[in-house]
């Protein structure tokens, strides 16, 4: 069961540095034309927050394949795993789509 919290851990991770990334890409967004290279600043930025959040993305599937498996050998999870999984997994879900929300604009 460290497994999974060690994925949760991962996860937020990877969610907070495209979050980071991206807030960083947005304020050079902002400075437009009164920063040279500003607009270079964020698109790299943009791009290194759209790859943490890939990162996350595919830790989440990892997690998710590997809790399937788990199931399958040990069909009564605790609930307390249980419970905390399935906060993680609500808060991953509104991180990332905030995160993609900000890649957006």
């Amino acid at each position: 069961m460290k497994k999974i919290k060690k994925y949760v851990e991962e996860i937020a991770e990877e969610l907070k540095s495209a979050k980071c990334y991206m807030e960083k890409a947005l304020e050079y967004k902002a400075m437009g034309n009164n920063l040279p290279r500003s607009m270079d600043r964020y698109n790299g930025y943009k791009t290194m927050s759209v790859q943490e959040l890939e990162h996350a993305m595919r830790l989440h599937q990892y997690a998710v394949e590997d809790i399937e498996q788990l199931r399958a050998v040990y069909p009564d999870i605790p609930q307390e795993m249980q419970d905390e999984w399935d906060h993680a997994h609500v808060e991953y879900v509104e991180k990332a789509a905030w995160i993609k929300q900000m890649q957006q604009m």
